[in-house]
């Protein structure tokens, strides 16, 4: 556990936290006697905290300030860990060590609801603790370390206790004996000074160091331990301190919670500044004053830790220490290409190269050569050039804004050649002086350099650009003569010559593995292209190859009407190497189209299900093959076929009609699945092998034979959708009776039927008369819904009615002039 002096903030906490905590936690602690206490009420106690999110130390600052003794408070905390860890009555303290209280606990192993230090009470102060740090200070240097919660500046308490630590009332001292003698002793330290040793009387420490009290109470407890003095001694003794007093602490001036504090006697200097929340966003933090017997002690200067870590300032409080903290002394501006921006304090007399120390120095855009700094005078504002390193010794004055700017998005020695050269990019100027050095640094030109010229893009002084022509045939046969001097910024370019015409490509579609663009190879033969596209495939006609060949300007310019030539092929033979005149070689951009052969077909199949003897799929033998041959194929018609409803699945997913659009979402469903069917009569087809219902198949058919149906489906707008007994006196308006009428919505004049062979038929009138389609075993009736039509709104009518009204007046005086005239 944390011992109390690890607590945050705490005047603020004792002013405005604690009394709402305190009739919170529901406890009289001025009054309490925590032997008196029940585990059970401990456990009660230990839950309240954390459904609070109090640690242990904010409950113990608690009972400290509503009165309760500093002795009942060691005990509460005792009894706190007992419970936490599962001990109950125990009188072992969980993080004792040798009667020494461990204080401190890594965060992460603290057990669930117990809190760091200082977070629970830091969550519910901050917002009013650092309202003006946060708003007006946030760039002052050093501001952030007492913002930060994982940074306490917390004392070491597992190291031995200090030899030059001054006791005081509210001290324990742990008194070990052992040897021919065994007794142990906690001993607290009374408000009078002194510790009572039963049969010795009370013993005096208070003012004396550790290394003082251990030897007059050695001396005393030989009056009753004789081994421990003599030259036989046989017994021995180990004195340390136990628990730790509190003392108390004033904060005084620029800081953000002045106040008094109650710390543990360990505290340090920076303790007491992290409680307090630090300097305000006008104190110093280059002379912070700790004030000891009405002088100043000693003098601390922030910057130590926070530019050099050096911590040997932080020196150990005492009881009525004061923290003075005065207004900053000189406050500088920092901004731009340094490391660190923000408000930095110098002291009288520092100078720009000690604030650079501050600032971390430069970055690595900066440029150091000059440094502007704006100044305050009487009047005005005036800048002055700091230049770097001259002048680092400059003094700054208070309310300076220093400022790095950042270097030039440009070189000073760069040059750059692109192309056919061997290592292209950027070069340094002071190595390549000439374009014959740079070329050659580049390792040279390509073979595909085009010669005749190349280009150096200068910048001139005014930022235009001069293009200067090299002729590099000249450059290499003479160049003493044709080679030019290089300077900052130039750009060569260099082209290939294959830069300057047309990317050349070759082309192959139809029967081959690969078919598409290739890149045209001088020399190649059509037998070279086929290979590239990985051959013929099984389907190709060799014998009727064609070659589309531009015909070049000259040619094009006597023969208007021919656009490309044709060439006719015949490879037979395959792809086999021949030194014949026949091997055909290409031109650029030729486009060669291979053939599938007439005689080819892969073979396809249509499928057959439903009621016939042997249903399954079957290849289609002949390019006649037709709905009968089919049925004929599968062994014929099964007694419970029923041929009427048979129809024929095919894929015409491209044909749908989509002109029903509008029709509602289970109509709209029935109506794309019914136009992937064909309507066939399979019975005429059957009948009549040379009537027109004897259909040619093709492949991926499906011709689905169905048993004999006996319902009847009723779908769209009627009141309720439902599948009907097929009876052969019943209409078309029985079926829609049967489905409980048609709604409001409609529309009778376009139902329709759709049949079990995948044909349809709708309602007709003729006159006043209207016919309704016959109904079949299987059919779906379906009764779409009306279309909807947009109906005015109060404002639309009201404009349309004006429009009216105003062309009606235009009418009449129109009317009346003419009268008149």
């Amino acid at each position: 556990m944390r011992q109390i002096k690890y607590f945050v903030f705490g005047l603020l906490f004792s002013i405005l936290s604690l009394p709402l905590l305190a009739q919170d936690v529901g406890i009289d602690f001025q009054n309490i006697k925590v032997d008196q206490l029940s585990d059970s009420q401990i456990s009660q106690l230990y839950q309240r905290m954390q459904d609070r999110g109090l640690s242990i130390s904010e409950v113990e600052q608690l009972a400290l300030t509503r009165g309760m003794d500093p002795a009942e408070v060691s005990k509460l905390r005792r009894r706190i860990n007992d419970i936490r860890s599962g001990s109950g009555d125990s009188d072992q303290t969980s993080g004792e060590e040798s009667g020494r209280i461990q204080m401190g606990q890594p965060q992460g192993q603290l057990p669930p609801g117990i809190q760091p230090p200082y977070e629970s009470v830091r969550v519910d102060t901050m917002d009013m603790l650092l309202d003006r740090q946060v708003q007006d200070s946030s760039t002052v240097f050093g501001a952030n370390i007492f913002t930060n919660q994982y940074l306490t500046f917390e004392p070491s308490v597992n190291i031995p206790t200090p030899a030059n630590y001054v006791l005081g009332p509210g001290d324990e001292i742990v008194i070990d004996i052992w040897g021919a003698s065994e007794n142990t002793y906690q001993l607290p330290v009374s408000p009078e000074g002194a510790v009572r040793i039963s049969s010795l009387g009370p013993v005096y420490v208070s003012g004396l160091t550790i290394e003082e009290a251990r030897a007059r109470l050695t001396n005393k407890l030989s009056e009753i331990y004789s081994g421990l003095k003599g030259e036989d001694k046989n017994t021995y003794v180990q004195i340390s301190l136990g628990d730790v007093r509190s003392i108390k602490v004033n904060l005084i001036g620029d800081v953000n919670v002045p106040g008094t504090y109650t710390l543990s006697s360990l505290s340090t200097v920076f303790n007491a500044l992290y409680a307090a929340g630090g300097p305000n966003k006008d104190g110093t933090y280059r002379s912070i004053k700790v004030l000891r017997d009405g002088s100043v002690h000693k003098e601390i200067d922030l910057y130590d830790f926070l530019i050099s870590g050096d911590l040997s300032s932080n020196i150990t409080l005492r009881d009525q220490d004061i923290i003075k903290i005065d207004p900053y002394i000189n406050r500088i501006q920092v901004k731009g290409e340094f490391k660190q921006n923000g408000l930095f304090e110098t002291l009288d007399g520092e100078t720009f190269e000690d604030l650079l120390s501050y600032v971390s120095g430069f970055n690595q855009y900066a440029y150091t050569k000059r440094v502007k700094v704006e100044r305050n005078t009487d009047t005005e504002k005036r800048v002055l050039d700091i230049a770097y390193p001259d002048q680092a010794n400059t003094v700054l004055q208070s309310g300076d804004i220093v400022t790095a700017q950042r270097i030039l998005d440009r070189y000073e020695n760069r040059i750059e050649i692109e192309g056919p050269v061997f290592r292209p990019g950027e070069y340094q100027l002071e190595k390549n002086p000439t374009l014959l050095t740079l070329i050659n640094n580049a390792e040279g030109l390509m073979g595909d350099t085009f010669m005749e010229r190349a280009i150096i893009y200068r910048t001139q002084p005014d930022y235009s650009i001069e293009a200067i022509p090299v002729n590099l045939n000249n450059l290499l046969a003479d160049s003493a003569s044709h080679d030019i001097e290089l300077i900052k910024d130039d750009r060569i370019k260099i082209s290939s010559i294959f830069d300057l015409r047309e990317f050349q490509t070759v082309k192959i579609s139809g029967s081959v593995l690969s078919p598409g663009s290739y890149p045209f190879v001088d020399n190649s033969s059509l037998k070279d292209l086929i290979f590239e596209a990985d051959g013929f495939k099984d389907e190709a006609a060799p014998y009727n190859i064609e070659i589309a060949r531009r015909i070049d300007g000259d040619r094009s310019a006597t023969i208007h009407n021919e656009i490309a030539e044709i060439i006719s092929v015949n490879i037979e033979n395959g792809l086999t190497y021949s030194s014949q005149l026949e091997e055909i070689e290409l031109k650029p951009f030729d486009q060669v189209f291979v053939r599938k052969s007439p005689s080819y077909e892969t073979q396809q199949t249509v499928r057959i299900t439903g009621e016939v003897l042997f249903p399954g799929e079957y290849a289609i033998p002949s390019r006649d093959f037709r709905l009968a041959d089919l049925i004929e194929k599968s062994g014929g018609l099964t007694e419970f076929a029923y041929a009427e409803g048979a129809s024929l699945t095919r894929d015409i997913e491209d044909e749908v009609d989509q002109r029903e659009v509008n029709l509602a979402d289970s109509v709209l469903d029935q109506r794309v699945q019914s136009l992937s069917k064909v309507g066939i009569r399979l019975q005429d087809a059957l009948g009549n092998r040379n009537s027109n219902y004897n259909l040619l198949l093709q492949p991926g058919d499906e011709l689905k034979i169905p048993k004999r149906l006996e319902t009847v489906q009723v779908r769209g707008e009627v009141l309720y959708p439902i599948n009907v007994r097929f009876e052969n006196s019943k209409s078309f308006k029985s079926y829609i009776g049967s489905a409980g009428g048609f709604t409001e919505q409609a529309n009778t004049k376009r139902a329709y039927v759709v049949y079990a062979n995948g044909e349809v038929d709708r309602t007709k009138k003729f006159l006043f008369f209207r016919n309704y389609p016959d109904i079949q075993p299987g059919s779906t009736v379906i009764i779409p819904p009306k279309e909807e039509t947009q109906k005015l709104s109060t404002a639309e009518r009201i404009t349309v009615l004006s429009t009216i009204v105003s062309l009606a007046a235009i009418v009449t005086n129109t009317i009346f002039q003419i009268r008149r005239n």
